[in-house]
C-alpha cells in the first residue's frame, strides 16, 4: 500500500502539469474516454470527465464541477490520488452522514475504495467551478 501511495505522490506534480496543458487539447482528448478508463477510472453520473492520459499503469482524468452540482452516487477504486486545481468548497454525503469542508488549490490527497452501497456523493457548495484531477492506478482495479 505504501508503495502505491508513493507512486501516486511522485506522479502528482508531473501529472498536474500534463493535465493543465492537455485540458485544451480539443476533441481528441475529450472523446478519448476508452473502455478501460471507464472500467478503471473515476466516473460520476452527473459530471462528465475528460481523459487526459492513459497507459498500462494509470488513468488520469480531469473533472469540472459547476457550483451547486451534485456528482451523483458513485464508487471509488482503491489507490486514487486527487489534485485540486482550484479552491473547492465541498459538501460530502455518505448515506445520512453529511460533512462540509474546504480544499485549497494545489492540495493533493489519497482516496481509498468506496463501495457504491455506501451511498456516497459530493456537491460543489461554493460559488465558483471546481477543477480537479483523478489519478487511478490500474493495478488497484484490475480484478
Amino acid at each position: 500500500m505504501k508503495s502505491a501511495i508513493a507512486k501516486l505522490l511522485i506522479l502528482a506534480g508531473f501529472v498536474a502539469g500534463i493535465c493543465v496543458g492537455a485540458w485544451g487539447a480539443g476533441p481528441f482528448v475529450q472523446n478519448a474516454m476508452a473502455q478501460s478508463a471507464q472500467d478503471c477510472g473515476q466516473s460520476y453520473p452527473n459530471i462528465p470527465g475528460r481523459l487526459v492520459l492513459e497507459n498500462d499503469k494509470m488513468v488520469v482524468q480531469r473533472f469540472s464541477f459547476p457550483p451547486g452540482q451534485w456528482e451523483g452516487v458513485h464508487a471509488h477504486s482503491p489507490d486514487q490520488l486527487y489534485i485540486m486545481l482550484t479552491d473547492a468548497h465541498w459538501t460530502v454525503r455518505y448515506g445520512s452522514r453529511v460533512t462540509s469542508g474546504f480544499s485549497p488549490a494545489g492540495s493533493v490527497g489519497f482516496y481509498g475504495p468506496v463501495d457504491i452501497a455506501e451511498d456516497h456523493e459530493s456537491v460543489n457548495s461554493g460559488d465558483a467551478p471546481v477543477e480537479l484531477i483523478w489519478v487511478t492506478l490500474k493495478e488497484s482495479c484490475s480484478g
